[in-house]
């Protein structure tokens, strides 16, 4: 049961009444105002461990700031340290690319400023008497090295496995002139060649047999 006024007299009745107990006038047609019950709003304040989660791991519990009862000004600095957090994070790694982008860039030019080694010139005749004198001393200035000689041809010959070589007059005999082995791709320029013809050869030695010095891997001198 609740009270209303009267629409007619504006006196307090009763909603169960028939009529107006001051007036008579009829109260089954007038409708009782309704009640609202007033809204209460919740207020949410940061508390610690979620002020650390925020401050730790803004991206993970930053986010709980958004429910119902917490202040604006939480929200803005909660995502504002957000944005600071993840500006920083692109900034370092930015950072670290860098540095190893310029080491390559330096590392680069200081493997091609590296001189390579000039070829030493000897002739046939200087190769055989290096050999002659002392087989070691020979070995340890042409052997495993690059090295050009000059000299004039005495033979052209092929190998048991069909290279071809020359042996360049210069030997302490007739039968000790140093030989120079070209591989099959220069085989048309041993075919071309002649006895009593000078021609200088870029080579890498091998040491020797019986004191005859012995070359690998020559080439035609290009110069």
């Amino acid at each position: 049961m609740a009270l209303i006024n009267c629409e007619e007299c504006d006196r307090m009745a009763s909603d169960q009444a028939a009529a107006c107990p001051h007036c008579g006038a009829p109260i089954a047609n007038q409708v009782a105002p309704v009640q609202t019950v007033p809204h209460t709003l919740v207020s949410r304040s940061v508390g610690f461990w979620l002020g650390v989660g925020i401050f730790l791991f803004p991206i993970i519990f930053v986010w709980f700031l958004l429910r119902s009862g917490h202040s604006t000004t939480s929200r803005v600095i909660g995502f504002a340290w957000l944005a600071l957090m993840l500006f920083g994070m692109a900034n370092s790694e930015r950072s670290t690319t860098r540095p190893e982008a310029t080491v390559r860039t330096q590392s680069q030019p200081a493997k091609v400023a590296v001189p390579a080694e000039p070829l030493h010139e000897y002739t046939a005749q200087q190769l055989a008497q290096t050999y002659d004198r002392n087989t070691v001393a020979a070995d340890q200035q042409f052997k495993g090295r690059r090295f050009k000689v000059t000299g004039v041809v005495d033979s052209i010959n092929t190998d048991l496995f069909g290279n071809p070589y020359v042996t360049l007059r210069g030997g302490v005999n007739q039968f000790m002139e140093p030989q120079f082995q070209l591989d099959e791709a220069h085989a048309n320029y041993a075919a071309g060649l002649q006895s009593g013809m000078r021609i200088s050869l870029v080579c890498t030695g091998r040491g020797d047999v019986a004191k005859t010095p012995m070359s690998k891997d020559c080439v035609p001198d290009a110069r």
